[in-house]
């Protein structure tokens, strides 16, 4: 096991330490899973488009018209500012 520390930075991006790729075998380009469980935060190596869940919406979704509709009301009302 290869363990390595790594900074946070002002944007909450990190640099996965070169030991760390090499003994996983990331490359540039490669896209990672970043998982939240308790007290720690796991990177794995991401297998395939399904991996990835899409957040949850903070409100229940507009059906498709009612979406429209919004969309062009929001529109309208940008327009006469």
């Amino acid at each position: 096991m290869v363990v390595a520390a790594a900074k946070i930075y002002k944007k909450g991006q990190i640099t996965i330490p070169k030991a760390v790729r090499e003994a996983t075998g990331l490359e540039i380009g490669d896209r990672v899973v970043v998982e939240a469980r308790r007290d720690e935060v796991v990177v794995r190596r991401a297998r395939g488009v399904l991996e990835f869940e899409p957040p949850q919406a903070e409100r229940e979704p507009l059906a498709w018209p009612k979406a429209r509709v919004a969309a062009r009301a929001a529109r309208h009302r940008s327009n006469d500012e």
